[in-house]
C-alpha cells in the first residue's frame, strides 16, 4: 500500500513518480513463485512481498509486506463478498 504523507502520522511518504503510478495500475516488475498448492508469493523490485493464501473454507488472504504490513481477507457467502483490511 502506498500512503500519502498527509494521510499518515509518519513523516515519510511514497515518492510519486512514473514507476509508482504504473505499479498502482498493476504494471510492476514482479517475480511470482508458487510456494505450495494453496499459496503464491510475489516479490517486486523493492523487495516487498505479497503472499496470497487460498484457504479450504474459500477465504483468500493477501498479505503485503513492505514498509508496512497490510492484510486483506476476502470471503463470500449468502450472496455477498466481503473484503476486510487489517
Amino acid at each position: 500500500m502506498r500512503d500519502f504523507i498527509d494521510k499518515t502520522p509518519v513523516s515519510s511518504g511514497t515518492k510519486i513518480n512514473r514507476s509508482a503510478m504504473m505499479a498502482v495500475q498493476g504494471f510492476d516488475n514482479l517475480t511470482t513463485v508458487f510456494v505450495s498448492d494453496n499459496q503464491i508469493k510475489q516479490t517486486n523490485d523493492l523487495g516487498e512481498t505479497r503472499t496470497i493464501t487460498f484457504h479450504k473454507d474459500g477465504r483468500i488472504v493477501e498479505k503485503f509486506e513492505g514498509q508496512k504490513t497490510i492484510t486483506k481477507t476476502t470471503a463470500w457467502g449468502a450472496g455477498k463478498i466481503t473484503e476486510v483490511l487489517s
